[in-house]
């Protein structure tokens, strides 16, 4: 297949691009510094400014996929209103100019998402058959809104995927934001630990989009999370089991807010979502359907050396 890949160079992308890449298809990916992206992943790459520029037509021609992963991480810096206006425009605008320049060879647009379109409280259990309010705060806006642009593409009759990613453990992400801390023996819960946490191992995420891309069987939202979620209580006493380190240190959630501001949601909300259609519809076959599976694949050795 011709595939197309934004946000290539990114954690989820890197990963993506190279198991298509390894199962023959013909990957070109857009990026803001083409020739850094193409040095980086070895595949042809298109120079794209998505704020000021069209779509390259070059980047379209002939591709029968497109995968969106466009955004500003969201993890990264205070929650200014610039913030996250870049935060928001990137996402929109960028699939709003991929669907508007569709080339008549497209047969589907797999677009990113994430957990935050849930409301993010409490402990009831949500699933994609979930419905965003009207009124609703700036991730679920940010995520419902994403989520329509790309929607815009079934117009044109190509098949559209939303996939609603939760925490991805791997080499990168948050998992390398906390390995320092819990090696020193210093991680621990944060806030009060009871929130939950939706995790999926890079593998299986790779895994998601790979099938959203190629079996012609998904469509819609889709929640990309393992089937077993935990609390985050849970989630820091396996990390620091992995690692073979104390991991009762708490981080209160008053410190998060004051270093972070509203960018402290992001580790204070419960998330106690459900890959409900990944398991009922289609199947899906986990590698790393359980945390401490997950984390001995990742840090089980501890791959620090020490």
């Amino acid at each position: 297949m011709n595939i197309l890949v934004t946000g290539a160079t990114g954690f989820i992308g890197h990963h993506l691009v190279t198991q298509l890449k390894q199962a023959g298809h013909a990957v070109k990916v857009l990026s803001r510094d083409a020739a850094r992206a193409g040095r980086k992943l070895g595949v042809p790459a298109y120079d794209w400014h998505y704020a000021e520029e069209e779509v390259p037509p070059a980047a379209l021609e002939n591709v029968q996929i497109i995968i969106q992963l466009m955004g500003e991480n969201l993890g990264t810096g205070r929650w200014t209103a610039k913030r996250k206006r870049e935060m928001y425009e990137s996402r929109i605008v960028s699939t709003r100019k991929l669907v508007a320049a569709a080339p008549a060879s497209l047969e589907r647009l797999v677009c990113g998402s994430a957990i935050g379109i849930y409301p993010g409280t409490g402990d009831e259990i949500y699933d994609e058959s979930f419905v965003v309010p009207a009124e609703a705060g700036f991730m679920q806006t940010l995520c419902r809104d994403w989520e329509a642009e790309a929607a815009g593409i079934e117009a044109k009759g190509v098949r559209r995927v939303s996939i609603r990613t939760g925490v991805v453990l791997g080499d990168g992400g948050m998992l390398d934001k906390l390995l320092p801390i819990f090696r020193l023996g210093l991680g621990g819960p944060v806030g009060d630990g009871r929130q939950w946490l939706p995790w999926i191992h890079i593998n299986d995420l790779v895994g998601v989009f790979l099938a959203a891309a190629l079996d012609s069987r998904y469509h819609g939202p889709i929640n990309a999370v393992a089937p077993n979620p935990v609390r985050y209580r849970a989630f820091a006493a396996a990390l620091g089991k992995a690692l073979h380190r104390p991991a009762f240190f708490p981080v209160p959630a008053w410190v998060l807010k004051l270093l972070l501001g509203e960018a402290a949601a992001l580790a204070l909300n419960s998330y106690h979502v459900v890959p409900a259609r990944l398991l009922q519809e289609y199947d899906f076959k986990f590698q790393y359907a359980d945390l401490p599976a997950a984390l001995a694949d990742l840090v089980g050795q501890d791959k620090s050396g020490t």
